[in-house]
């Protein structure tokens, strides 16, 4: 909050850095070490930028405990300073060593390291030169520039007369026009430096302290103002010229004496007022111009303590808490002159605050604190009556008129006000309404709001108030103080606000002493607990609302302000508090608040009458529940009246037609969770029309376009259904409206629409049990053929996955506890292959794989239904159905989805290690001793790659799993991500290095590699992948056993299904990735040798200018590494990568045709057909 910004505690060192871990500057000789070494490494520019790294993190780690590097600043500035003084370091050494003294200044701040620079008379020639030899363009060089402005800053504070500096006479200047002094070569400096993008700051420093010295501020001082305000008034001064003009006159008023700029002070305001910096769109000008005012206002005030201001007295937390009795207030002597309020005030201090107060209202935060801090300074030393105008002009910012800038800059005034005694008590009367009014500021703009920073700065009061004020000054506003606080705390949107409203009741729980259970709810609400919206909205305020001063206070708060609030999850939070709030106050909710939000309904505000159906929902749910604890109803309860107008809310809005257009879709939400919250309530509707109406209603929202309305309906049905539709419930209904229902819904997973399949699809999944009493022989083949794919769905993964949910959804509903049902189990074998042929979808649009969606479905309920299947009957688990499923389920937990893959990995140690133990796993006990239970539950990280697949890898031993796992691993292998294809490339190379001797075990791996090729013809999901996987896996060298291998048919399987794969397609990654395997296979002597070349020959003239390039480039490698082995005459093999690598195969076709046949003749292989031959090999028919 803004409160953090102010320090206000006269000794606060001893507090520093108590929160953090560090104790010393543990690093001390090694940064020593480093500074030493700095001569020799300077030179290397790789080792001089990683020693500048290590020195700039070392020193980093110390930015918020910076005063803990003070024991050691003296000798490490003056080894670094050593470098700097020796005549024999080259510039270069120079520069580097100031980039080192730039970091120490920067982390402890260049006014304290200041302090501990040589300050000598030597010093400032040298230092001087240095800085006039440098270019201040120079964008490598800033650091020196810096540094060197910042010692000259401590220099010329010496008290020496800077005319004795001089290395010359005054008549040796008469004669030598072009010589300068010492002292307009550093004004020179301060005027070029002033315009510097990154060193105007501490150029406006040096100025300060330069011309403020008595030997120079009656020669140079007006000068340079006068330059000064050329400057800042001229149309063409640059930004960083007006910038640095402004700092160095702010700088000058700060550090300057009054009596010596007091005769400028007039001419400086005009200066600035004629600038009209108020207009300027730079917030620098904007915040430099309002330092330069507020110096100027206190300029023309002499330095005095107000003798009216208010003194609480005694500060001290601790004193405050341990004192029985109010501890003494010794009055602090005034002097007389203090005393004495009768004394002019020169005319231009009234423009000075009428400046002020309009930087108030500044659009830019900073603008407005600087403001505020200059109001609090110069109303320190004005007559009380005056002091009290301005108090007076702040409160009027406090306008509905006036912008939410002026709002929080405001809030900035009252703060400094108040802790600086400047706030009177006699005006708290008017302040706390106000302070209390910007706590809850929230202007709607657009599709957001404005009024965050205005809250954050009235909890900044409140925190300032705590410290100012006697707790008997403040007694008679406590009440609303803490009642606001606590309300921002518990329920504001934005998190700053959450815990500076936290912050503001802490302090004022410690220094007042007089909010009421504060030490209980400042334990309650703390910087963490209200980080979370959702634990504040819901926890927290139910923790505070159990003190009897802040419930209704609460309550009310939620209903007036957050009922119809702008963001929709805070309307949703704002229903479900009312909910946790309702037995706190149930009488009170059900007489008071439930009456008032049936009349927001009919409000024509969406966000009010959205907001308001939620509440009343939750609310009445809540009142159900408080009832059923104390025997009754919930009629009884809330009365027939409120009873009556809830029920007849769903016609109302339907009569309004509130459930067309934009506005109908969040109308629709809310009523879905009404009608869900009074079937949960128990509501006496049964055998009413109105439940024709509700059912209307939801069947509307099921075929609904937006997701959200689909599932807040599908998510009412169950309760609805269980209420209204039960025989026990409904008092003898018939049950042909349950078969009616479920008709219905069965027959809308037929549609010709992806939303109406979707939606009806979670409708059956939510449906209670007995709406299934003889239904399931119709409802399971109706979503099992919904999860199918057809030509005309095949991009409805997202019906397909919600059909597979409905479909576990409903086996978990039917099922009993140890028992399947009858109905169930015969179409067991057509559940589990629906959910088998799910984990095969790929399918992919432009979003991505959304066949993922279906896959991971499709896992979860082989999982669930599994489970479901060996509690009550073991023996269906057939061998060749649990390898199927498990064996799918390692696939998905290799692929190349990081989401998949870590669900895949859980199903499958979960199923493992089921209990009940799942009956014919494949080599189960191999498969517990890679994947232990205890490892499953704590140590694997199951989303990363690299914990995940050395487990799986070692599931290729297992024949069974092989086929599957090594599918995965050719789309994780061959993929595209670089970590993800690092990891999976790893573990499986490790795993084949393992067998490396095993020939029998490397042969059956390979001939399964052929398998998934021969499998996976002209699908590029897997082809694509695979020739990456098979250009990896050749590169590793651990299939060269293999390849040598004479009886292997391993290389001219691949080959073979390459030239298959790459003649029907135009993909040059597909061909680029060929190549690469064709490459490979060069090594592999004979034929096989002979035919990847001519193939290889022939892509060197094909129409694809890259795919020519690649070809031969990738060539001459393979001839470079493979050459010897191949089929081409040593004798030839020089000259044909001399040509490979001569030749400009960018050249067009007809050009490098020639050459490609010479080539092919160097390495005897036929020089390939026609052209029409050789372009059937890439164009597809």
């Amino acid at each position: 909050m803004a409160a953090d910004n102010v320090v206000v505690e006269e000794n606060c060192d001893d507090n520093i850095g108590l929160g953090c871990a560090l104790e010393m500057f543990s690093e001390h000789e090694e940064v020593i070490t480093m500074i030493e070494n700095l001569r020799t490494v300077y030179s290397s520019e790789r080792s001089a930028e990683w020693a500048y790294q290590r020195f700039s993190c070392i020193l980093n780690r110390y930015q918020e405990q910076p005063h803990l590097l003070d024991p050691h600043l003296d000798s490490i500035l003056n080894k670094l300073i050593s470098i700097v003084r020796n005549g024999e370091s080259s510039i270069e050494l120079k520069h580097a060593t100031f980039k080192y003294l730039y970091i120490i200044m920067k982390v402890r701040g260049y006014k304290t390291a200041m302090t501990h620079l040589p300050h000598e008379v030597s010093d400032i020639e040298p230092v001087l030169q240095l800085l006039e030899n440098q270019e201040p363009s120079d964008v490598k060089t800033w650091e020196t520039r810096c540094v060197l402005l910042v010692w000259l800053s401590i220099i010329v504070m010496m008290p020496v007369h800077m005319s004795r500096l001089d290395s010359f006479k005054p008549e040796d200047r008469r004669r030598d026009e072009g010589r300068k002094t010492v002292m307009e070569r550093i004004l020179i400096a301060c005027k070029t430096y002033a315009f510097s993008n990154d060193q105007f700051g501490v150029a406006a420093f040096l100025s300060s302290h330069f011309l403020t010295r008595s030997d120079v501020k009656e020669t140079h001082l007006p000068v340079f103002l006068d330059w000064a305000c050329n400057k800042i008034v001229s149309s063409d001064s640059t930004l960083f010229a007006q910038c640095g003009s402004l700092a160095a006159v702010a700088s000058i008023l700060k550090h300057g004496k009054r009596e010596d700029l007091l005769s400028h002070a007039h001419s400086l305001l005009k200066c600035i007022l004629a600038s009209k910096y108020r207009d300027n769109p730079s917030i620098l000008i904007r915040k430099f111009g309002v330092k330069v005012i507020q110096r100027i206002g206190l300029t023309f005030l002499k330095v005095r303590v107000a003798a009216w201001r208010y003194e609480r007295g005694s500060r001290s937390l601790a004193a405050n808490l341990t004192a029985v009795h109010p501890l003494p207030v010794n009055p602090v002597p005034q002097k007389e002159e203090e005393m004495n309020e009768d004394f002019e005030i020169p005319d231009d201090v009234e423009e000075v605050i009428e400046e002020l107060l309009q930087g108030l209202r500044d659009s830019n935060t900073v603008v407005r604190w600087s403001s505020a801090k200059g109001i609090g300074r110069v109303t320190g030393r004005l007559p009380k009556e005056l002091a009290d105008e301005i108090v007076g002009s702040v409160l009027e910012l406090f306008s509905p008129r006036e912008s939410n800038g002026a709002w929080h800059g405001g809030c900035l005034a009252l703060a400094e006000l108040g802790r600086r005694g400047l706030l009177l008590p006699q005006r708290l009367g008017e302040v706390v309404p106000l302070i209390l009014k910007a706590l809850m500021y929230d202007e709607q703009k657009g599709y957001g709001a404005v009024g965050a920073h205005i809250r954050d700065g009235a909890c900044y009061v409140c925190w300032a108030f705590a410290r100012a004020y006697d707790p008997a000054i403040l007694q008679p506003f406590v009440k609303d103080i803490a009642g606001a606080l606590l309300v921002v705390t518990a329920f504001d949107r934005d998190l700053k606000c959450r815990r500076a409203a936290s912050a503001a009741f802490q302090e004022n729980v410690g220094r007042q002493g007089t909010f009421p259970h504060g030490i209980e709810i400042v334990t309650a609400a703390d910087y963490v607990s209200v980080g979370v919206r959702t634990n504040a909205f819901l926890n927290v305020s139910v923790y505070i609302a159990q003190f009897e001063e802040y419930t209704l206070l609460l309550i009310n708060h939620l209903i007036d302000r957050k009922v119809g609030h702008w963001d929709i999850v805070i309307r949703e939070l704002t229903a479900k508090a009312l909910h946790n709030l309702t037995p706190k106050a149930s009488t009170y909710m059900a007489e008071t608040v439930l009456p008032v939000l049936l009349d927001k309904t009919s409000t024509v505000d969406l966000n009010t009458c959205h907001g308001s159906v939620l509440a009343i929902a939750e609310i009445l749910h809540a009142l159900a529940i408080v009832a059923e604890q104390s025997d009754c109803t919930v009629q009884d309860v809330i009365g027939v009246k409120i009873m009556e107008q809830v029920r007849d809310l769903v016609p109302t809005f339907r009569q309004r037609q509130q459930f067309r257009g934009l506005g109908g879709e969040l109308m629709k939400q809310a009523c879905s969770l009404l009608i869900e919250k009074c079937s949960l309530a128990v509501m006496p509707f049964h055998n009413h029309p109105i439940i024709s109406d509700w059912q209307s209603l939801l069947d509307e929202c099921l075929s609904h376009e937006v997701s959200n309305i689909r599932s807040k309906a599908a998510s009412a049905l169950s309760p609805f259904f269980t209420q209204y539709y039960q025989q026990e419930h409904s008092h003898g209904v018939n049950t042909a409206r349950h078969d009616a229902v479920i008709a219905t819904y069965t027959e809308q997973l037929a549609a010709n629409s992806q939303t109406i399949r979707m939606g009806f699809s979670l409708a059956l999944g939510s449906c209670p049990k007995f709406m299934f009493d003889d239904h399931l022989h119709m409802v399971i083949p109706a979503l099992i053929q919904c999860s199918k794919i057809t030509e005309s769905t095949v991009r409805w993964s997202e019906t397909r996955r919600d059909a597979l949910k409905a479909l576990i959804s409903i086996c978990s509903t039917v099922s009993g506890e140890n028992d399947l049902g009858s109905e169930l189990t015969k179409h067991l074998d057509d559940i589990y292959g629906c959910l088998l042929e799910g984990l095969a979808e790929y399918t992919m649009d432009g979003r991505g794989d959304i066949g993922s969606w279906v896959r991971e479905a499709a896992i979860t309920g082989l999982q669930v239904l599994t489970c479901l299947v060996v509690k009550s009957d073991p023996s269906l688990l057939t061998s060749e159905l649990v390898t199927r499923i498990m064996v799918s389920v390692a696939q998905q937990a290799v692929e190349k989805i990081d989401r998949i893959r870590a669900h895949a990995g859980k199903v499958f140690t979960s199923l493992l290690h089921s209990a009940p133990a799942i009956p014919n796993i494949p080599h189960h006990a191999e498969l517990v001793q890679i994947f232990p239970a205890a490892a499953c539950e704590k140590e694997i990280n199951w989303i990363a790659a690299s914990n995940t697949f050395p487990r799986f890898t070692q599931l290729l031993a297992f024949r069974p799993f092989t086929y599957n796992v090594l599918l995965g691993l050719v789309s994780s292998v061959g993929g595209l991500s670089e970590s993800l294809t690092k990891d999976s490339s790893a573990s499986l190379f490790s795993y084949l290095k393992a067998h490396h001797g095993d020939n029998v075990e490397l042969e059956r791996l390979c001939e399964t590699i052929v398998e998934i090729f021969q499998h996976s013809h002209f699908v590029d999901r897997i082809t694509v992948p695979l020739l990456e996987f098979l250009d990896r896996l050749f590169s590793s060298g651990c299939v060269r056993s293999v390849l040598e291998n004479s009886q292997s048919t391993f290389a001219s399987d691949v080959l073979h299904h390459v030239k298959l794969e790459i003649g029907r397609t135009r993909n040059v990654s597909k061909l680029t990735g060929s190549v690469n395997i064709l490459c490979h296979l060069v090594q592999v002597n004979g034929e096989v040798s002979r035919r990847s070349l001519v193939q290889l020959c022939i892509f060197l003239c094909n129409r694809v200018m890259f795919v020519r390039r690649t070809t031969a480039s990738r060539l001459y490698e393979a001839l470079l590494l493979y050459g010897e082995y191949s089929v081409i005459p040593a004798e030839k093999l020089d000259e044909v990568m001399t040509i490979l690598n001569d030749t400009n195969w960018q050249e067009d076709v007809d050009i490098v045709k020639p050459t490609r046949n010479k080539i092919c003749n160097l390495m005897g292989v036929p020089v390939p057909g026609t052209v029409a031959r050789a372009t059937a090999n890439v164009i597809p028919k």
